[in-house]
């Protein structure tokens, strides 16, 4: 795997990644900015305010190191790549997943007790969870990957930026630790939906991992008409993509798998939040 982005296979990917970043999100960011809408109205269900206090640190007093497994998985094929590009993997990605989760934080942060604990689904080398560390900070973030390079990267990244209140545990999101029952205020997942060999499994294990009334929320590509477009290069060319779910077809899945309320909110063209309550 080369360290340039273009180098190798996802080259085309990071490319146009890149250039829909440059092209799109940024206008759409200073169109929204000057009070310009610029994606469709917010769908589904009112959330009602999450519990109050949050559960505060836990996990980051338990694990002052990262927990990797001591077994492969059934997955692993699926993230041997991520393994590779760990320490390059934010730069392949930063210009464009920074704006998109950066409209994400506007949505989520208003929710968020200072002292709630969050589980980062998906974490990758922690950028974002870095960011949600500094929301929370009498609370804490635990972050999750099955790709064992990506948890200590993202270990190694919230230890030299000082966030003591963070932890990290490779794991697949279909089959999440014992002692993750309820134990969290927040889930949230960052571009990491699409990747998810078995959604509506790891959606089932989100529901248990919440405490009642508790959150979860998918950061992912969502009109049709983006998925459409984007489905032909991420499947050949975004390792370990599995598919893209429209806001109807996530409203679906995640009440199957439990959650009381389930709400879209666009965030740039293309991209949204799927905010799924559990019941109190």
């Amino acid at each position: 795997m080369s360290d340039a982005p273009g180098g190798d296979a996802t080259g085309p990917l990071v490319a146009s990644m890149w250039w829909y970043a440059a092209t799109v999100l940024a206008p759409a960011r200073a169109l929204k900015r000057r009070g310009v809408t610029v994606v469709a109205p917010a769908s589904g269900d009112e959330l009602v305010p999450l519990p109050r206090p949050g559960l505060g640190p836990r996990f980051s007093q338990e694990w002052p190191e990262p927990v990797l497994l001591d077994r492969p998985t059934e997955h692993d094929h699926l993230v041997a790549e991520f393994d590779q590009m760990a320490q390059v993997y934010d730069a392949y990605v930063r210009p464009f997943s920074g704006p998109i989760f950066a409209e994400a934080l506007t949505v989520l942060a208003p929710l968020l007790a200072a002292d709630a604990r969050l589980l980062d689904a998906g974490c990758g080398a922690g950028r974002e969870l870095r960011e949600m560390a500094r929301t929370v900070p009498a609370g804490e973030v635990v972050g999750i990957d099955l790709a064992a390079d990506m948890v200590r990267e993202a270990a190694a990244g919230a230890r030299a930026a000082g966030l003591d209140n963070t932890a990290f545990h490779q794991a697949d999101v279909g089959a999440l630790p014992s002692e993750f029952e309820g134990a969290f205020d927040v889930v949230y997942c960052c571009l990491a939906h699409h990747h998810y060999p078995e959604p509506a499994a790891a959606a089932s294990e989100m529901c248990r991992a919440l405490r009642p009334g508790g959150l979860y929320a998918i950061i992912d590509p969502g009109p049709a008409w983006f998925n459409a477009s984007a489905a032909p290069l991420a499947r050949s060319a975004d390792p370990g993509w599995i598919g893209f779910h429209t806001p109807a077809e996530f409203r679906a899945m995640l009440l199957a798998a439990g959650f009381a309320r389930v709400r879209w909110e666009e965030l740039l063209p293309g991209f949204g939040v799927a905010l799924a309550q559990k019941a109190a």
